[in-house]
């Protein structure tokens, strides 16, 4: 489920901005009377319901078929909805790349997604790691939603959940204020 949310609500900024960017509607946006933090948060939340439809969907077939019981359902939910967040938020970082071609950010933004999923412990345990590897793993939100949803399947995670929610609404709202000081520099340079 964490990578599912990785890859679904960090995929949604930066095809939607682009595009939108390329046919106008953008800059309607912006001459909207709402702050820029009001739309970013607008698009981080068509990130988080994205990821969130596409998990229920993963999250049905491993309930009903593969019979997986879930022992805290809140930590399912607030995980879900935080992890989102917060890979939503990083997903407007590369959509404030001053681009009109979706094509130009999704590159780099998949790259990106792909490195955090291979450091975040999801492959690897973190035990397992190096104190190197250990160390740039903290520094992942991935990190923090996959060990949040052990607590929630397997009532067990390497971390307190207190923890990995905080990093995890932390780095989503870090991800954010990047996002929101990056547009206002597109902004200025005209896009």
């Amino acid at each position: 489920l964490a990578v599912t949310i990785l890859f679904t609500a960090a995929s949604a900024g930066p095809f939607i901005i682009p595009l939108e960017r390329r046919i106008g509607t953008y800059d309607r946006l912006l001459a909207a009377p709402m702050s820029l933090l009001a739309l970013l948060l607008g698009k981080a939340a068509v990130g988080v319901l994205f990821a969130t439809a596409v998990s229920i969907v993963a999250l049905a077939i491993g309930v009903f078929a593969f019979e997986v019981a879930i022992v805290q359902p809140w930590l399912l939910v607030a995980g879900l909805l935080l992890g989102s967040f917060s890979f939503s938020a990083l997903g407007l970082v590369f959509g404030s790349i001053p681009t009109r071609n979706p094509g130009e950010v999704q590159m780099p933004s998949t790259l990106l997604r792909w490195g955090l999923l291979f450091i975040s412990g999801v492959f690897i345990p973190l035990a397992e790691m190096g104190a190197a590897g250990r160390a740039v793993a903290y520094l992942s939100p991935l990190t923090y939603a996959y060990d949040l949803m052990n607590h929630a399947v397997l009532g067990i995670g390497l971390f307190s959940p207190w923890l990995d929610f905080a990093l995890l609404l932390l780095s989503g709202l870090l991800f954010l204020l990047v996002s929101a000081r990056m547009h206002q520099r597109s902004r200025r340079l005209g896009y």
